[in-house]
């Protein structure tokens, strides 16, 4: 307790004064007021200078070593996607092509050729597997000779014995048999013969099919080095990637562009030039839509929600949003956030908000100054003034009045405007708890208040 006991001196020490006994001490302990923690819906706005951008920039630049040919479109220009910007010029490639579209249609020919070698085969082997029932057919018939005339013999050699028929009519007889027993080999080499030629035929046949196996997959190798060289060729045409407009235009007749460093003719006064002279041929703007950035404090961070967050489930409101375009006169212009960066800027300790405005007319002109407001709402929240919340270090604290004492008490905070302070939790006895709102909570100055220091309420 701070008391100052003043005397009132009558007369000086040294002539022997004393003050008078009845006068009490005056009670020098703080004098505060309390307030009570209420609810109210709470604003808060952010704001930051800032700029319009693109919703898209892209630089153009070239695959390939070339000449510009010709170039079709300047800066300012509207632009569809796909749209023709240029056309460069590499004779060499070009005669490429040609050859790899020539050696697919070789190919594709030499596949034709072996499709019918297929079928040639195919009727070679048909031709083969005739011969082979043909033959055999033979053997049969030169077998039923081989027996009529075996049993001929048999037949005339009896009556020979008996003297019934002459020898000579037997004699004609062996030699009938002879011939159709050569007759019956020769049939039977005929069929070895033919089935040799048939598994030959069949060999052939497979080979055919084989080969034209191969002449596919040559084809294809050729194919896929056609459309190779065509991609390739294909990047000799510059088109646009999207809608928008040329920002841009380093493109001459006859330049010789580089893959690595654009137009290397390019002037040091061109936009986007650098020291390394990579300059792109075109740079193409999408404008339809526009971005502003508005970089958010850690404390407000949480309590951003975009479209994005909605569209997966956020079931809070999307955060609103404003811009005053320093160009023009005119009122802001109302938005929302589209998307944030979900990461803080560890150096500005800040979170990345993008605000997209339609732009169908292009009047915002990507380059133009503007101010980025983010406005946060929290409804029914449960809120102390400013004055009674400080920040201590890296905390923030209030002092509630206990028992004739301020009591310092650590404090979770949440939204803040110029006039109240969110309060989420308070600590106690080493544990968050949510406020009640009964808590009595001293409105003084804070820099004289000490934990646990006795205080006076006024009434």
């Amino acid at each position: 307790m701070r008391y100052v006991w003043i005397f009132l001196l009558l007369a000086v020490v040294g002539c022997g004064g004393s003050p008078p006994a009845d006068k009490e001490p005056i009670n020098t302990a703080p004098r505060v007021q309390l307030v009570k923690p209420t609810r109210r819906d709470l604003k808060r706005t952010v704001g930051q200078p800032s700029f319009i951008d693109a919703y898209e920039q892209t630089a153009i630049y070239a695959k390939l070593p070339a000449y510009v040919l010709d170039w079709k479109v300047d800066i300012g220009d509207r632009i569809k996607a796909n749209q023709l910007l240029a056309t460069l010029w590499i004779p060499e490639l070009k005669e490429e092509l040609a050859l790899k579209k020539a050696q697919v249609d070789m190919d594709r020919a030499l596949v034709d050729q072996a499709k019918k070698l297929v079928e040639v085969a195919e009727g070679r082997l048909a031709a083969a597997t005739a011969t082979v029932s043909e033959s055999k057919a033979n053997v049969g018939q030169s077998e039923a000779l081989v027996i009529r005339w075996e049993s001929e013999v048999n037949r005339l050699s009896k009556m020979v014995e008996q003297d019934a028929v002459d020898v000579q009519i037997l004699d004609e007889s062996q030699r009938q048999l002879q011939a159709s027993v050569a007759m019956r080999d020769a049939a039977l080499a005929t069929v070895q013969t033919s089935e040799a030629e048939k598994l030959a035929q069949a060999a052939e046949l497979d080979k055919a099919r084989v080969d034209v196996e191969v002449a596919k997959a040559q084809l294809e190798v050729s194919t896929a080095d056609y459309n190779r060289v065509k991609a390739l060729y294909g990047y000799t045409r510059l088109v646009a990637p999207y809608d928008g407009i040329v920002v841009l235009r380093n493109a001459n007749t006859g330049d010789f562009v580089l893959p690595a460093t654009g137009d290397p003719s390019a002037s040091n006064r061109s936009p986007d030039q650098s020291a390394a002279k990579a300059t792109p041929i075109y740079v193409v703007a999408r404008t339809d839509v526009v971005r502003v950035y508005v970089d958010v404090p850690e404390q407000e961070a949480d309590y951003i929600v975009s479209e994005v967050d909605v569209n997966a489930g956020d079931p809070r409101p999307v955060t609103k949003a404003a811009v005053q375009v320093s160009a023009f006169q005119t009122d802001e212009l109302p938005g929302q956030v589209t998307r944030s960066s979900w990461a803080l800027n560890f150096t500005s300790r800040t979170l990345r908000a993008e605000i997209d405005l339609h732009n169908p007319d292009a009047k915002l002109l990507p380059g133009m100054y503007a101010y980025g407001r983010v406005m946060f709402e929290r409804k029914n929240a449960m809120v102390l003034p400013n004055a009674t919340v400080s920040e201590i270090g890296n905390d923030m604290v209030c002092y509630v009045y206990k028992d004739g004492k301020a009591i310092k008490t650590l404090l979770q905070t949440g939204v803040r405007n110029d006039d109240w302070t969110e309060v989420l939790q308070k600590q106690v006895g080493g544990e968050w708890k949510e406020f009640e709102g009964n808590e009595q909570v001293i409105l003084g100055n804070m820099a004289v208040l000490f934990d646990e220091e006795p205080v006076v309420v006024e009434k």
